[in-house]
């Protein structure tokens, strides 16, 4: 009786597999589990004294995306400007720590939300997060026409920044990744999910494949403390960017370190990497 079911649920896997329409709907399924958060939470960065625009950007023509802008001070000898791709179940209000941080070390800054997340448009989908992440990065270059411009992905950011890259004109200055994952298919097996339900959903956001898109000098940034993705994961895309490149371990932070308590421990490589 039991090889008969074992025998019912191999039938049934793989004919979800070879099923386009199937795997396309189990996506979308999926997608709404990790591409949905609650509306945008109430902190902004003038609760840190510093000045900002919110933001409202169109994308494509039927969607608007939320986002946080933050000018480095004028007194500043240099200032560059990166494009923040946030995490799962992130608003750009969990980010305005870091453009504090940033901030105060002559950076600027953009934080977007997807579609899907905190008072962007709905639905949040694969297909509309890698619209929103072309429409987020020629709304940068319109604010921030010139100078140093770098794109900082971190965690699940690093999906749809990778699989859009290729579409970024002109190339960003500098590329930073950051609690990088392998794929999406990886990340579930790392989270438990069964070996058979990997493979039903569509190979999406492969980075060890999308970060061959990457034409700019490149940061790879991980935690050996990082809970969430792990470090060989990381090391992994790593070795499979191109030239030229650079990895920085950093030690005893935290997955989310990065926005809720931003400090010199992650963030000053990342610094060091924009100034070069």
């Amino acid at each position: 009786m039991k090889s008969v079911r074992k025998t019912a649920w191999l039938a049934i896997v793989l004919a979800l597999i070879t099923c386009t329409g199937c795997r396309d709907v189990v996506l979308r399924v999926t997608a709404r589990k990790f591409l949905t958060t609650g509306p945008n939470g109430p902190e902004t960065p003038k609760d840190f004294g510093i000045p900002f625009e919110h933001a409202s950007i169109p994308s494509e023509d039927r969607r608007e995306l939320d986002a946080f802008l933050v000018n480095a001070p004028q007194t500043c000898a240099a200032r560059p400007a990166i494009l923040i791709f946030h995490g799962v179940g992130e608003t750009i209000s969990l980010w305005v720590k870091a453009q504090k941080y940033l901030y105060d070390h002559c950076v600027s800054s953009m934080v977007f939300d997807y579609s899907g997340h905190g008072n962007s448009s709905r639905p949040g989908t694969v297909e509309n997060v890698g619209e929103d992440s072309i429409a987020a990065y020629q709304y940068f270059l319109s604010k921030f026409p010139s100078g140093t411009r770098c794109v900082f992905a971190f965690s699940l950011g690093s999906g749809p920044m990778l699989d859009s890259i290729h579409n970024f004109r002109p190339v960003p200055s500098c590329v930073v990744l950051a609690s990088a994952f392998t794929s999406i298919r990886d990340a579930s097996r790392h989270r438990g999910t069964p070996e058979w339900e990997t493979y039903v959903v569509p190979d999406v956001w492969n980075n060890l494949k999308n970060v061959a898109k990457v034409h700019a000098p490149l940061l790879v940034i991980h935690s050996d403390d990082d809970n969430v993705n792990p470090l060989d994961g990381a090391k992994r895309v790593f070795d499979a960017a191109y030239e030229p490149k650079q990895w920085v371990e950093v030690h005893d932070v935290p997955h989310n370190a990065p926005f809720k308590d931003p400090n010199d421990a992650f963030w000053a490589p990342v610094l060091k990497f924009i100034a070069q």
